[in-house]
């Protein structure tokens, strides 16, 4: 018995084959909605411990959490306001870029047309 008779002999082996499951398996959306399910309740509960604990009335964490809503409201519309003006320069600065684009090919185009006129 040589060494690749001693390879085949341990590779028919049953303690040689793959435990566990492949990487290459689709993912079980049943496992995924639960463990989605769990975290969403560990947050819901984590919100009302923390209104019930919270170290000033219930009024006064209504009306902190409607500040914070507004400021955060505010930042929001700011930065969506900043990458619509941002948006807009990159659209004109395209447009000028293609005028500018087919006027230097309209150019190039009557340059050549003259010379195939003239004959080179």
């Amino acid at each position: 018995m040589d060494a690749s008779d001693a390879l085949d002999s341990t590779a028919s082996s049953p303690a040689s084959k793959a435990r566990g499951k492949s990487y290459s398996e689709s993912m079980e959306w049943r496992h995924a909605a639960i463990f989605s399910a769990g975290i969403a309740l560990g947050a819901m509960i984590g919100a009302g411990a923390a209104l019930l604990f919270a170290p000033q009335s219930g009024e006064e964490t209504r009306e902190l959490i409607s500040e914070r809503a507004h400021q955060f409201g505010g930042r929001i519309g700011d930065r969506i306001d900043d990458a619509r003006g941002d948006l807009g320069w990159y659209l004109r600065r395209g447009r000028r870029k293609m005028r500018r684009g087919a006027e230097r090919g309209r150019w190039a185009g009557q340059d050549l047309a003259d010379r195939v006129r003239k004959g080179w």
